[in-house]
């Protein structure tokens, strides 16, 4: 856990947004905490580490403590559900934790919340360099609870809309996307690309889907159910986030996307080309190979994939995508390198220690931003996404197939972003998730408790996400 020990200002800092390529902080997500620097927060890391996790068991007393079982009990109990009690009937575990759980964290261990301007190629992100393409479908994310943000969605609206305004100057590409889909009944709360994008996949009023596209001459071809009013996003596999974003408004006579949008401007009229400001990608210089759209489903849908027509609880799905051949994910290595590194998994600092986690384990997703380390786990094909909710006494039940070394992620709906991250190490006899994760309420023994109370913007916060490897 990274702490600045001489002293620990208390600031208000506020995210700037970006131009449309990162994961932007949306303006309701400033908040007040203490801000280190990077470099002094990593030379303080080892010292503070140890300290840290010793105040934290201190502080959380033996109210709830439930041992991780060492690695080789794991072993023997990985493949057993961890959901699940030691006997085949699901104990009722106890609610005894205060009605109120709230800043349970050192700001100053995070440094920042939500990460927005920060570019680090610091890791070779082999998701961008050395794939290759697979046409086997999966289920990338799924979602059981059946909470809906947002009641309907008005398409026509949408795009009346976008080509009403699509030179009016006001806004970046993201901001103007979501004016439109607030005046088609879905009221956005934040102006970032990558934000929207998950805002859009948690609604349930549709599905997403990545898409490779046309690099001969640049344009985007849709599958045949898209229709005006989806939403469509430039996403940069190198850095995990979605760099432009526009509003499908209709298709030209070859079936390819026309969109509006700002910044590059485009009116809807012709047909849409991704720009030299997009591939590569302006920021970082990759070359871009997919897109992402969001369908929302309408009454005559005809022609969705099979598996999302059988399962509405399918909140991303992908037909084909890039995968690293044989790449594999070392549970037990992973583990062992969180064990003897403990951090709280809060915000920018947070995503680099899940990122070394996931490195010690074998993959290279090393972009330090906690939404860009999701989406690019999703991307990976190596397992699913679970949404789970968060129990009124702020513990979590593991879904029956997760097992030690699955990755937690909590999840704002709110902001659209992801805060904190951190890796699931087993299950208390109750089924509720331990996790290697220390704050001055959580121990890494005691089942997981999370705040109340998003960290940025202060929403309720109601479900987490489970991302669990298939292997």
């Amino acid at each position: 856990m990274r702490k600045t020990i001489a002293s620990i200002l208390i600031l208000v800092f506020t995210l700037n947004l970006a131009a449309c390529a990162k994961d932007e902080s949306p303006s309701s997500a400033a908040s007040s905490g203490a801000a280190v620097s990077a470099k002094s927060a990593n030379s303080a890391n080892s010292a503070n580490s140890a300290n840290s996790a010793n105040s934290a068991v201190s502080s959380a007393g033996s109210e709830n403590a439930s041992a991780v079982p060492d690695s080789s009990d794991q072993k023997k109990s990985q493949k057993r559900p961890m959901g699940k009690s030691s006997s085949d009937s699901v104990k009722t575990p106890p609610e005894d934790t205060p009605d109120e759980v709230y800043g349970i964290h050192d700001l100053s261990t995070g440094n920042f919340v939500y990460n927005p301007n920060v570019t680090d190629t610091s890791n070779e992100r082999r998701y961008y360099a050395d794939f290759e393409w697979t046409d086997d479908s999966k289920t990338l994310w799924i979602s059981e609870i059946d909470e809906k943000p947002w009641e309907a969605y008005d398409a026509d609206a949408a795009v009346a809309y976008g080509k009403a305004h699509w030179d009016d100057g006001v806004g970046i590409c993201a901001p103007f996307v979501s004016r439109c889909i607030t005046t088609g009944n879905i009221t956005e709360y934040t102006e970032s690309s990558t934000s929207i994008t998950l805002q859009l996949l948690h609604s349930r009023l549709g599905f997403g889907q990545f898409v490779k596209y046309n690099k001969d001459d640049h344009s985007i071809s849709l599958p045949e159910y898209a229709r005006p009013g989806d939403v469509v996003q430039i996403y940069c596999s190198y850095e995990g986030v979605m760099i432009h974003s526009l509003l499908m408004v209709g298709t030209d006579e070859d079936g390819k996307l026309k969109a509006v949008c700002h910044n590059y401007r485009n009116s809807g009229t012709y047909t849409f080309y991704i720009d030299d400001l997009n591939d590569p990608c302006y920021d970082c210089e990759s070359e871009t190979v997919e897109v992402f759209f969001y369908h929302f489903y309408k009454d005559d849908d005809s022609g969705l994939p099979e598996e999302v027509v059988n399962n509405k609880n399918i909140m991303l799905w992908e037909k084909e995508a890039y995968v690293i051949p044989d790449e594999k994910y070392d549970r037990e290595a992973a583990l062992k390198y969180a064990k003897e590194n403990p951090d709280d998994g809060l915000g920018y600092y947070g995503a680099e220690h899940t990122s070394a986690i996931l490195q010690a384990g074998g993959l290279y997703v090393g972009y330090p931003n906690q939404s860009a380390v999701f989406l690019q786990l999703l991307k990976s094909h190596l397992g699913t996404a679970y949404s789970q909710k968060i129990r009124d006494d702020r513990t979590v039940i593991l879904p029956d197939n997760a097992e030690a070394g699955d990755i937690c992620f909590v999840y704002c709906p709110n902001d659209g972003m992801i805060y904190s991250s951190f890796i699931i190490s087993g299950a208390d006899e109750y089924g509720r998730m331990i996790a290697e994760s220390y704050d001055e309420l959580n121990d890494g023994k005691s089942a997981f408790k999370v705040d109340n109370r998003c960290i940025g913007c202060g929403d309720d916060l109601k479900e987490v996400i489970i991302y669990h490897f298939d292997d």
